[in-house]
């Protein structure tokens, strides 16, 4: 064997068991292992959803959790609204967002395509394209839903539902299986916990999710374009959700916490440009907690690259993702923004702060150390 072939196979074992170690780690404990959150937030929406009834004087039962994807999302969406409501002591406002969401819930209920429209079953559940990939009332709905939340650079998204064509659908397939092979035990959970993607045209392509439509992803046709952006961006969307759902049952922010008003930290990267950003302590949690988990599927990529695949394109999306980790961890680590976290807030950006200090050990193709590169965060190479 070459001296070259004995360095790639040296770095490649380095990588895979980097991967290995880190993997267990952000798969465990409080804020990693997602059976647990999702099963403690189930339990957390059956009690809400209780409440409600019961606050509302809806018939026991009115609000129970869905077997059918669609439908449990907007169960829950209901549900955190009414709640919200009933919290400022305005019943009315809830009792008229759970009657819509009843009334709403009857209309899908008689539509066979939603009906029939269950998540794949097993040990390798995914999110799939809703209604058979075809334009439907109610993807609108929730593509409408995703457009009011997002906004790039000051400016509102226009969005239009777009149907599966085959080619997407294989890429799709690509992407699932890249994701599964690059972080199996990661990619296995984060899939479970979201049911469907919607893909939609945009001409400023994006991906995203928001808590309006919990359970379901977001990705503009582009995505698919490119099989290790679309793996990224799947897996990106769904720790969204599951950092939504570890939101709804631990302390991050302090009680009386208001995103509007909240202290904040710079981020100078944009969608490609170098302009200033600035996110409130809620959104920065979300991101530090994507670009952590976004270094570890990069990491995994080049750990099982295969011959042929662009390690090099891989390695620069490894330097990227982590140096936007570590400048959140940086920002993190001091400040009045910490003043906006509640006890699980600390607890959580330690926990990242761990995997990126032993993401950023590893030794690159090229012989630098992860770590030299932490000012390398505002690459054009990913929009994300």
């Amino acid at each position: 064997m070459s001296a070259s072939h004995l360095v790639q196979a040296a770095w490649r074992k380095s990588a895979a068991e980097l991967t290995d170690s880190m993997e267990a780690y952000l798969t465990t404990g409080v804020f990693g292992d997602s059976a647990n959150i999702s099963g403690t937030v189930a339990a957390y929406y059956r009690g809400a959803a209780w409440a409600c009834e019961k606050s509302c004087g809806l018939a026991p039962g009115s609000l129970s959790e869905e077997t059918v994807p669609q439908l449990e999302s907007l169960r829950r969406f209901a549900v955190d609204e009414a709640l919200h409501h009933l919290m400022a002591e305005e019943l009315d406002q809830a009792r008229e967002v759970l009657g819509r969401h009843l009334t709403l819930r009857a209309r899908a209920v008689s539509d066979s395509l939603v009906m029939d429209d269950v998540s794949s079953s097993g040990s390798e559940r995914e999110p799939t394209f809703p209604h058979a990939g075809k334009d439907h009332w109610l993807g609108r709905l929730f593509l409408e839903r995703f457009s009011d939340a997002i906004v790039i650079d000051g400016e509102g998204v226009e969005m239009k539902p777009c149907q599966v064509t085959d080619d997407i659908a294989a890429a799709h397939s690509r992407a699932i299986a890249l994701a599964r092979r690059s972080v199996p035990r990661l990619a296995g959970e984060l899939f479970d916990s979201v049911s469907h993607v919607v893909l939609y045209r945009a001409a400023k392509p994006c991906s995203g999710y928001t808590v309006s439509a919990p359970l379901f992803v977001f990705v503009a046709e582009q995505t698919f374009e490119r099989d290790e952006l679309a793996a990224e961006l799947l897996i990106h969307e769904c720790l969204h959700q599951k950092l939504n759902d570890i939101s709804a049952v631990r302390s991050l922010l302090r009680p009386d916490y208001n995103d509007a008003e909240s202290a904040t930290i710079t981020v100078p990267w944009s969608f490609g440009s170098d302009r200033t950003r600035y996110f409130s302590a809620d959104r920065s949690f979300a991101a530090f907690h994507v670009y952590t988990h976004q270094a570890l599927l990069y990491l995994g990529m080049l750990a099982t690259s295969k011959s042929g695949e662009d390690s090099a394109l891989v390695a620069d999306n490894l330097i990227l993702s982590w140096a936007r980790a570590a400048h959140f961890e940086r920002e993190l680590g001091a400040g009045s923004i910490r003043d906006e976290w509640g006890p699980d807030g600390y607890r959580l950006a330690e926990w990242l702060s761990y995997a990126v200090c032993e993401l950023g050990k590893f030794t690159l193709p090229d012989g630098t150390v992860l770590s030299s590169h932490a000012d390398a965060f505002s690459s054009p190479k990913t929009a994300a």
